[in-house]
């Protein structure tokens, strides 16, 4: 489920991706209540809501119920919803016969996701980008440091959405110097990516993926992988609580905060 919405955090929706996405997702409907009725008839069949666009809308929300279950956080939802309302609004526009506003509107729609992609989360993170083709020879290298890192590619939807989620882990949990919080762009590096079997295609399942490394070796990954690389349990939503639970992240937080304590204690 979406995490409670923070009123502090709505100024987010002025950004061009979401304000134009939510502008896009209620096209049809504006377009029918705003056009003066003389002019809607060179462009529509019917001038106003007709019962075959109202069986649309309630498909389309039927299909936001059942698939906002799987959004990781509000902004996610919102995205999720624009998309299949983007979707209605074509079915919309081909009823109606409305051919050249059709290939209008897809035109447009496409110019936002290639020029408009989800803002990186504001503020404070403890998040290291790792821009190296070493990373590999870098976890092994001090054994004493637990890496957390998430693979990903920026042209990745799923990976655009666990943006906020890795963001909130690493406010969370990545304040120690012996937890590293790390994001590495698996595009960028591709083949650095296939040292640690992450597959990189466009059709890839495993984007984002997360892994857990100790003293150099890697302890668990999500999602999982078998032998060929295939995932193994894809439909696993990547959600803050899941990661906490399954990686035992402030386990292993508590535990590091309580070295460091002792290290510094014996020093003074």
């Amino acid at each position: 489920m979406p995490a409670p919405i923070s009123l502090s955090n709505l100024r987010i929706l002025i950004h061009p991706h979401y304000s134009i996405n939510i502008i896009l997702s209620v096209c049809y409907l504006l377009l029918k209540q705003l056009i003066p009725v003389s002019l809607s008839a060179y462009i529509f069949l019917n001038d106003a809501i007709t019962a075959q666009d109202t069986q649309v809308l309630l498909l389309l929300a039927t299909i936001i119920t059942i698939r906002g279950r799987k959004a990781l956080t509000w902004l996610h939802y919102i995205d999720n919803v624009c998309k299949y309302s983007k979707m209605a609004n074509c079915l919309l526009f081909y009823r109606e016969d409305s051919y050249v506003l059709l290939i209008f509107y897809g035109i447009v729609c496409l110019l936002h996701f290639l020029f408009f992609p989800p803002p990186e989360p504001l503020g404070k993170t403890n998040i290291f980008h790792y821009r190296a083709n070493n990373l590999d020879n870098e976890i092994r290298a001090d054994p004493r440091l637990i890496w957390f890192v998430c693979f990903y590619a920026p042209w990745s939807p799923p990976c655009q959405n666990f943006s906020s989620v890795f963001v909130d882990l690493s406010t969370r949990f990545g304040d120690l110097k012996t937890f590293k919080f790390v994001k590495f762009d698996v595009n960028r590096y591709p083949t650095e990516a296939t040292k640690f079997k992450i597959d990189t295609s466009t059709f890839s399942k495993q984007l984002p993926s997360v892994v857990l490394f100790q003293d150099g070796k890697e302890v668990k990954r999500r999602p999982q992988i078998d032998i060929k690389g295939r995932v193994l349990d894809s439909q696993r939503l990547l959600t803050a609580d899941y990661l906490i639970d399954e990686f035992g992240l402030a386990e292993i937080y508590t535990k590091e905060a309580n070295k460091i304590k002792t290290n510094t204690k014996k020093q003074q």
